[in-house]
């Protein structure tokens, strides 16, 4: 499939105002494109990066910005390193993008090193604390 691109001459008031007008997980994929744009545009480098997991899969981050409680529901019992796109006053994670998820938590550090260019990451645990780690409020 052959894709075509026009360019519109659109002021920049109109493309403003027709932001303003989306609902907000629309916004939040415009941000999210955006700032994928301005990272390849900074580091002259794709910004989606590959990682080699242990089974020997790669896991590519999916852009799908999801709420603490999907996350959990969707990788239950995993170590998940989050890009957070919403945080609250204690930096606790509202949404965000997967990056990386694995039970083993060693992965998700190795896979932390592949992100330099994000601003505002988390690792969260989406099961039951382990009897081996501590908590630190």
């Amino acid at each position: 499939m052959v894709t075509e691109t026009v360019q519109l001459p659109i002021p920049f008031q109109v493309l403003v105002d027709a932001i303003a007008s989306l609902k907000p997980e629309d916004k939040r994929r415009l941000w999210q494109l955006l700032n994928e744009q301005i990272t390849q545009l900074e580091t002259n480098q794709p910004s989606q990066v590959l990682i080699q997991n242990n089974n020997g899969s790669d896991y590519k981050p999916t852009a799908e910005i999801l709420t603490l409680a999907e996350i959990r529901e969707r990788y239950p019992c995993e170590w998940v390193l989050i890009a957070d796109t919403e945080s609250d006053d204690l930096w606790n994670v509202i949404r965000g993008e997967v990056l990386a998820h694995s039970p083993e938590r060693d992965e998700i550090d190795r896979a932390l090193t592949k992100f330099p260019d994000i601003r505002s990451i988390s690792i969260e645990y989406t099961g039951p604390i382990p009897d081996d780690y501590s908590l630190i409020s």
